[in-house]
């Protein structure tokens, strides 16, 4: 039971560390063997894990999308309650630590090659957010909090344009810019 655990922890760690490096360099920027190093593993001991790179970058972006899912319900619960609040508060998080936008940024531009091994994740990805997200404003239309003649649909790839845009933007300025100002007069406008 105890190497099991001691195995999870590894695990992690690795995918921590893996994290970083493929935010840095890219997918394709960094070697198993440079992650293994990182990590305080051999490379042996991190194909135990991960027995492929591509493996080890789908961990990495299940691990991203988890800890995503779990900052916008920590985010719904900190906010006024509406998902417009929660996408204010995420913004904010990524301001705080910008690791997972950087991983995020990196991975998707990489992946509009279908040779990629992430391309599929991130189609996916983008079809289920642009649903979830357009399916929290028909909610909130329901409630009278955004306009009855606005498409759901359309303000679900709007916020998404806006949220990587503006995310890109503040990667390239160091950090300089904020990025919940122009998310807030997107979402007002909505009002």
């Amino acid at each position: 039971m105890r190497s099991n655990r001691r195995g999870r922890v590894r695990r992690q760690h690795v995918i921590e560390t893996a994290l970083r490096s493929f935010a840095e360099h890219g997918y394709r920027g960094v070697s198993t063997a440079t992650i293994a190093q990182e990590a305080g593993i051999s490379e042996p001991g991190l194909i135990h894990h991960f027995p492929t790179k591509a493996d080890l970058l789908l961990a990495v972006i299940e691990h991203y999308e988890a800890r995503s899912i779990e900052l916008i319900q920590e985010a719904l619960s900190a906010s006024d309650g509406s998902y417009s609040g929660a996408l204010l508060a995420l913004a904010g998080s990524h301001e705080a630590d910008p690791t997972f936008i950087r991983l995020f940024t990196v991975l998707a531009a990489e992946s509009v090659s279908p040779a990629h091994p992430a391309h599929e994740w991130f189609v996916a990805r983008y079809d289920r957010v642009r649903a979830e997200i357009a399916d929290r404003f028909r909610e909130e239309q329901g409630r009278g909090q955004i306009r009855g003649e606005l498409d759901p649909e359309t303000l679900a790839r709007q916020v998404i344009a806006m949220f990587d845009g503006v995310q890109l933007q503040y990667l390239l300025a160091g950090g300089q810019l904020d990025l919940v100002t122009p998310l807030r007069a997107l979402l007002d406008s909505y009002r």
